[in-house]
Protein backbone atom coordinates (compact mmCIF):
# COMPACT_ATOMS: atom_id res chain seq x y z
CA UNK A 1 0.00 0.00 0.00
CA UNK A 2 1.31 3.71 -0.87
CA UNK A 3 1.87 6.02 1.88
CA UNK A 4 -1.02 8.25 0.24
CA UNK A 5 -3.52 5.12 0.69
CA UNK A 6 -2.19 4.60 3.94
CA UNK A 7 -2.84 8.11 4.80
CA UNK A 8 -5.84 8.19 3.57
CA UNK A 9 -7.03 5.22 5.40
CA UNK A 10 -6.10 6.24 8.92
CA UNK A 11 -7.86 9.23 8.21
CA UNK A 12 -11.05 7.95 6.60
CA UNK A 13 -11.44 4.60 8.17
CA UNK A 14 -12.08 5.70 11.74
CA UNK A 15 -14.67 8.33 10.32
CA UNK A 16 -16.71 5.58 8.34
CA UNK A 17 -16.60 2.97 10.78
CA UNK A 18 -17.48 5.45 14.26
CA UNK A 19 -19.62 7.22 11.91
CA UNK A 20 -21.45 5.02 9.55
CA UNK A 21 -21.01 1.74 10.33
CA UNK A 22 -21.26 1.25 13.85
CA UNK A 23 -24.26 3.42 14.57
CA UNK A 24 -26.02 1.52 11.74
CA UNK A 25 -25.54 -1.45 13.70
CA UNK A 26 -25.94 0.27 16.85
CA UNK A 27 -29.07 1.26 16.61
CA UNK A 28 -30.87 -1.44 14.74
CA UNK A 29 -29.54 -4.08 17.35
CA UNK A 30 -31.21 -1.62 20.58
CA UNK A 31 -34.11 -1.03 18.47
CA UNK A 32 -34.68 -5.01 17.74
CA UNK A 33 -34.40 -5.82 21.49
CA UNK A 34 -37.17 -2.91 22.16
CA UNK A 35 -35.58 0.22 23.10
CA UNK A 36 -37.42 3.33 22.19
CA UNK A 37 -36.34 4.94 18.91
CA UNK A 38 -35.66 8.31 20.54
CA UNK A 39 -33.06 6.22 23.57
CA UNK A 40 -31.35 4.72 20.54
CA UNK A 41 -30.37 7.54 18.07
CA UNK A 42 -29.20 9.38 21.57
CA UNK A 43 -26.74 6.39 22.77
CA UNK A 44 -25.66 5.79 19.18
CA UNK A 45 -24.93 9.43 18.83
CA UNK A 46 -21.90 8.15 21.22
CA UNK A 47 -20.06 6.90 18.15
CA UNK A 48 -19.51 10.31 16.39
CA UNK A 49 -19.06 11.66 19.20
CA UNK A 50 -15.95 9.36 20.73
CA UNK A 51 -14.23 9.79 16.92
CA UNK A 52 -14.53 13.44 17.28
CA UNK A 53 -12.56 12.96 20.45
CA UNK A 54 -9.99 10.53 18.95
CA UNK A 55 -9.90 12.57 15.67
CA UNK A 56 -8.83 15.75 17.99
CA UNK A 57 -6.55 14.11 19.92
CA UNK A 58 -4.57 12.63 16.89
CA UNK A 59 -4.75 15.91 14.64
CA UNK A 60 -5.58 18.64 16.63
CA UNK A 61 -8.81 19.93 14.39
CA UNK A 62 -12.33 18.65 13.89
CA UNK A 63 -13.55 16.36 11.92
CA UNK A 64 -16.17 18.50 9.83
CA UNK A 65 -17.60 15.27 8.42
CA UNK A 66 -18.28 13.58 12.13
CA UNK A 67 -19.46 16.57 13.21
CA UNK A 68 -22.41 16.76 10.26
CA UNK A 69 -23.10 13.11 11.07
CA UNK A 70 -23.45 13.77 15.39
CA UNK A 71 -25.23 16.80 14.18
CA UNK A 72 -27.84 14.45 11.91
CA UNK A 73 -27.94 12.05 15.21
CA UNK A 74 -29.10 14.46 17.46
CA UNK A 75 -31.50 16.29 14.77
CA UNK A 76 -33.36 12.72 14.44
CA UNK A 77 -33.36 11.97 17.68
CA UNK A 78 -35.27 15.89 18.64
CA UNK A 79 -37.60 14.92 15.88
CA UNK A 80 -38.41 12.25 17.46
CA UNK A 81 -38.87 13.80 20.77
CA UNK A 82 -41.25 15.82 18.99
CA UNK A 83 -43.37 13.13 17.61
CA UNK A 84 -43.67 11.38 20.66
CA UNK A 85 -41.07 8.87 20.78
CA UNK A 86 -41.65 8.02 16.79
CA UNK A 87 -38.57 9.09 14.51
CA UNK A 88 -40.34 10.49 11.31
CA UNK A 89 -37.91 10.22 9.08
CA UNK A 90 -39.22 12.80 6.66
CA UNK A 91 -39.99 15.22 9.07
CA UNK A 92 -36.15 14.64 10.43
CA UNK A 93 -34.78 14.73 6.98
CA UNK A 94 -36.75 17.97 6.31
CA UNK A 95 -35.89 19.93 9.34
CA UNK A 96 -32.24 18.48 9.09
CA UNK A 97 -31.58 19.35 5.18
CA UNK A 98 -33.32 23.09 6.10
CA UNK A 99 -30.74 23.49 8.95
CA UNK A 100 -27.90 22.59 6.75
CA UNK A 101 -28.89 24.95 4.48
CA UNK A 102 -28.86 27.58 6.92
CA UNK A 103 -25.23 26.59 8.09
CA UNK A 104 -23.85 26.92 4.94
CA UNK A 105 -25.85 30.15 4.14
CA UNK A 106 -24.16 31.92 7.77
CA UNK A 107 -21.06 30.33 7.13
CA UNK A 108 -18.81 32.78 5.46
CA UNK A 109 -19.88 35.24 8.19
CA UNK A 110 -17.32 33.06 10.70
CA UNK A 111 -14.63 33.48 8.11
CA UNK A 112 -14.21 30.67 5.83
CA UNK A 113 -17.78 28.91 4.34
CA UNK A 114 -18.55 25.21 4.90
CA UNK A 115 -17.02 24.02 1.91
CA UNK A 116 -13.69 24.91 2.44
CA UNK A 117 -13.71 22.16 5.49
CA UNK A 118 -14.91 19.76 3.61
CA UNK A 119 -13.30 20.23 0.89
CA UNK A 120 -10.29 19.85 3.12
CA UNK A 121 -11.67 16.85 4.32
CA UNK A 122 -12.57 15.63 1.38
CA UNK A 123 -9.70 16.73 -1.21
CA UNK A 124 -7.00 15.97 0.89
CA UNK A 125 -5.25 12.99 2.54
CA UNK A 126 -6.27 14.53 6.06
CA UNK A 127 -2.39 14.92 7.20
CA UNK A 128 -1.02 17.92 8.12
CA UNK A 129 0.75 18.50 5.54
CA UNK A 130 -1.86 18.35 3.25
CA UNK A 131 -4.10 20.94 5.83
CA UNK A 132 -1.99 23.23 5.68
CA UNK A 133 -1.64 23.47 1.54
CA UNK A 134 -5.37 23.20 1.51
CA UNK A 135 -4.61 27.02 3.89
CA UNK A 136 -2.41 28.35 2.13
CA UNK A 137 -4.35 28.50 -1.25
CA UNK A 138 -6.99 29.74 0.61
CA UNK A 139 -4.96 32.76 1.89
CA UNK A 140 -2.94 32.84 -1.86
CA UNK A 141 -5.89 32.31 -4.43
CA UNK A 142 -8.75 34.54 -4.80
CA UNK A 143 -9.90 32.24 -7.42
CA UNK A 144 -9.78 29.36 -4.77
CA UNK A 145 -11.55 31.71 -2.22
CA UNK A 146 -14.08 32.69 -4.84
CA UNK A 147 -15.09 28.93 -5.76
CA UNK A 148 -16.39 28.55 -2.18
CA UNK A 149 -18.20 31.20 -1.69
CA UNK A 150 -20.06 30.06 -5.13
CA UNK A 151 -20.09 26.91 -4.19
CA UNK A 152 -21.46 26.96 -0.25
CA UNK A 153 -24.14 29.33 -1.96
CA UNK A 154 -25.45 26.86 -4.26
CA UNK A 155 -25.38 24.11 -1.50
CA UNK A 156 -27.08 26.76 1.07
CA UNK A 157 -29.63 27.27 -1.71
CA UNK A 158 -29.96 23.92 -2.57
CA UNK A 159 -30.56 22.63 0.76
CA UNK A 160 -33.38 25.47 1.70
CA UNK A 161 -34.91 24.88 -1.42
CA UNK A 162 -35.33 21.42 -0.75
CA UNK A 163 -36.57 21.46 3.31
CA UNK A 164 -38.98 24.39 2.21
CA UNK A 165 -40.59 21.90 -0.69
CA UNK A 166 -40.38 18.93 2.01
CA UNK A 167 -42.12 20.98 4.63
CA UNK A 168 -45.37 22.25 2.18
CA UNK A 169 -45.61 19.03 0.31
CA UNK A 170 -47.67 17.23 2.84
CA UNK A 171 -50.45 20.23 3.07
CA UNK A 172 -51.17 18.84 -0.84
CA UNK A 173 -49.75 15.57 -1.25
CA UNK A 174 -50.74 11.74 -0.14
CA UNK A 175 -48.94 9.84 2.25
CA UNK A 176 -47.02 7.72 0.36
CA UNK A 177 -45.90 10.11 -1.99
CA UNK A 178 -44.46 12.87 0.35
CA UNK A 179 -42.26 9.37 1.77
CA UNK A 180 -41.09 8.74 -1.42
CA UNK A 181 -40.50 12.32 -2.49
CA UNK A 182 -38.51 13.05 1.24
CA UNK A 183 -36.21 10.38 -0.06
CA UNK A 184 -35.37 11.42 -3.62
CA UNK A 185 -35.35 15.05 -3.27
CA UNK A 186 -32.46 15.01 -0.91
CA UNK A 187 -30.96 12.61 -3.29
CA UNK A 188 -31.73 15.03 -6.45
CA UNK A 189 -30.55 18.03 -4.34
CA UNK A 190 -27.37 16.32 -3.46
CA UNK A 191 -26.25 14.84 -6.61
CA UNK A 192 -26.59 18.14 -8.48
CA UNK A 193 -24.72 20.19 -6.01
CA UNK A 194 -22.20 17.33 -6.02
CA UNK A 195 -21.82 17.90 -10.02
CA UNK A 196 -21.56 21.31 -9.61
CA UNK A 197 -19.08 21.35 -7.42
CA UNK A 198 -16.79 18.73 -9.47
CA UNK A 199 -17.52 21.08 -12.29
CA UNK A 200 -16.66 23.89 -10.04
CA UNK A 201 -13.17 22.13 -8.61
CA UNK A 202 -12.40 20.95 -12.37
CA UNK A 203 -12.76 24.59 -13.60
CA UNK A 204 -10.33 25.93 -11.35
CA UNK A 205 -7.61 23.62 -11.60
CA UNK A 206 -7.91 23.78 -15.41
CA UNK A 207 -6.52 27.03 -14.60
CA UNK A 208 -2.96 25.52 -14.30
CA UNK A 209 -2.75 26.12 -10.26
CA UNK A 210 0.80 25.84 -9.21
CA UNK A 211 1.02 24.16 -5.88
CA UNK A 212 0.47 26.75 -3.06
CA UNK A 213 3.12 27.06 -0.31
CA UNK A 214 2.19 25.40 3.29
CA UNK A 215 0.78 27.87 5.40
CA UNK A 216 1.71 28.53 8.56
CA UNK A 217 -1.61 29.32 10.13
CA UNK A 218 -2.73 27.07 12.41
CA UNK A 219 -4.53 23.91 10.55
CA UNK A 220 -8.21 23.89 12.77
Amino acid sequence: MSSHAHAVLLSWGPTVLFGMVLPWITYHQLVGRGVPGTAALVLVSAWPALELGLYFALHHRLDEFGALVLAALLVAAAGAVAADGRWTGGRTETAFTGLVGVAFAVSPVFGRPLTFWFGRRFATDGSAAGAARWNGLWQQDAGFRGMHYRLTAAWAAGCVAVAGVMAVLPLRTPVGRVDAAALAAPAVVAATTVAYTARAGRAWAARGQTPAAPSSAPTA
